[in-house]
């Protein structure tokens, strides 16, 4: 088993933190009528930041 490696900071196709601020804002920004619907936005925004943890 290998160490992971840090990603090149240089190398694009990241998510910039602008778009994780817009991506966020859009999913967080409607109000849930549910706990269902809180439970499925709350899990669309952790996609967002484990996928911008992961790609930079």
């Amino acid at each position: 088993m290998t160490a992971p490696k840090p990603s090149d900071p240089r190398r694009p196709g990241g998510i910039t933190p602008g778009e994780v601020d817009e991506r966020l804002s859009r999913i967080l920004g409607t109000p849930a009528a549910t706990l269902a619907d809180e439970a499925e936005q709350l899990e669309a925004a952790h996609d967002v930041l484990n996928q911008a943890l992961q790609n930079n």
